[in-house]
């Protein structure tokens, strides 16, 4: 399931982030249901649901899609500060938000 896969990867990152110089850096998962505005006839509502997995250390956020945050997952190095992590995001063409 994929919300599974979300918390797998929120948890993997967090501790692969953790044992590096990026200790306090969370990683969340957030979801986004979205039902369509039109249904055939008969047919019930469905709900699509996305997740994502949002990277936060309390100055700057990032939202990363599944596929994305493995990416990050595998490329997280012992040595990368939060800086690092957040230029890796970027590198992925991912916006990085201030928060403060």
């Amino acid at each position: 399931m994929l919300v599974d896969d979300a918390r797998r990867l929120a948890t993997e990152i967090e501790e692969r982030l953790n044992t590096s110089a990026c200790q306090g850096v969370k990683a969340t998962v957030k979801a986004e249901h979205m039902t369509p505005k039109t249904v055939p006839s008969g047919a019930g509502r469905p709900t699509f649901t996305n997740y994502y997995i949002q990277i936060d250390d309390d100055t700057r956020m990032a939202t990363l899609t599944l596929p994305e945050a493995a990416v990050l997952l595998d490329d997280v190095e012992p040595g990368w500060d939060p800086d690092r992590l957040f230029d890796a995001i970027r590198a992925m063409d991912v916006s990085v938000e201030k928060t403060s």
